[in-house]
């Protein structure tokens, strides 16, 4: 779990956001891998989520999940290559395995660190969402569309830690027996324990009337200074994107023969991504408490 960011409450500016407009905002940078798979415009949406994320002071949650997304990255761009023999620069040729000539070109190498980068931008963009979000608030926005579903996830969200510390002391208790039982028998244990406790959470949920439950009334809350200049992060970030996009930036072909643009607008996504995301935290500092004044 330590390579999962979690949300703490820190004093940024988009921490104090609504999660609304911190959703779209961590949702604009992951629309950048979405849309290119150009390596130097990746490389411009890899550094705009990195600032994002020094600037909230969520530097060391997304450091952990890249030690969580390097190990996919490295496996697809080891895995491309020996796949797919497309390209015209062989760099290596070694001999059969079950029939299947091994061929390494250089292409299928370069189109294998592109779709490893691609998938390391997004799963920054979505460690940044977890990092920064708050997750009661975002389950919040639920209450008026689907009441249950978001006192669903709201139990789930809470009883799966729980879960699993309760796995963790079972298995704690097994290993103190002089012959320790099998793992299926833990795993059932867990499984009897987690009904009951369901069991006893739905009995307490009815006492309290949540099985009559509404659709709770709607209590508007003014916009905060930092959910305006979040919004507008958010539109400019997916403006750059689109835009750059459409005036012919992510020109990359990596088969017959490798070929990676570098026209004005895929430097001007390089440069404008990075400034964008981070124009929004300039302005007075967030302070816990009172942070959405």
């Amino acid at each position: 779990m330590r390579l999962v960011p979690t949300y703490q409450p820190r004093p940024s500016p988009l921490h104090s956001a609504r999660a609304s407009v911190a959703t779209s905002f961590c949702g604009a940078l992951a629309l950048v891998p979405l849309l290119y798979d150009s390596p130097l415009v990746l490389a411009g949406g890899l550094l705009a989520v990195l600032v994002a994320g020094a600037a909230a002071g969520v530097s060391g949650e997304l450091g952990r999940a890249a030690r969580l997304a390097i190990p996919l990255a490295l496996l697809i761009v080891i895995v491309n290559p020996l796949v797919y023999r497309e390209g015209a620069t062989l760099l290596f040729r070694g001999g059969e395995l079950l029939g299947y000539r091994i061929e390494i070109t250089l292409e299928a190498l370069a189109f294998g660190g592109a779709a490893a980068l691609r998938l390391f931008v997004l799963a920054m963009a979505f460690a940044l969402f977890s990092a920064t979000v708050d997750p009661d608030d975002l389950l919040r926005l639920m209450r008026r569309v689907s009441y249950r579903s978001a006192l669903t996830a709201s139990l789930a969200t809470r009883l799966a830690p729980v879960l699993a510390r309760d796995a963790l002391r079972m298995s704690d208790a097994a290993r103190c027996r002089p012959r320790k039982p099998p793992r299926a028998a833990v795993a059932r244990a867990t499984l009897a324990g987690a009904l009951d406790r369901a069991v006893d959470v739905a009995a307490a949920l009815e006492l309290r009337g949540y099985a009559s439950g509404r659709r709770p009334p709607r209590y508007p809350k003014p916009w905060s200074r930092h959910d305006l200049r979040f919004a507008a992060g958010a539109l400019m970030l997916a403006a750059v994107a689109v835009g750059t996009r459409v005036a012919g930036a992510g020109g990359f072909e990596p088969y017959p023969t490798l070929s990676l643009a570098s026209n004005p607008a895929d430097v001007a996504a390089l440069v404008l991504l990075p400034l964008v995301a981070l124009a929004p935290f300039a302005g007075p500092a967030a302070r816990l408490g009172v942070a959405r004044a």
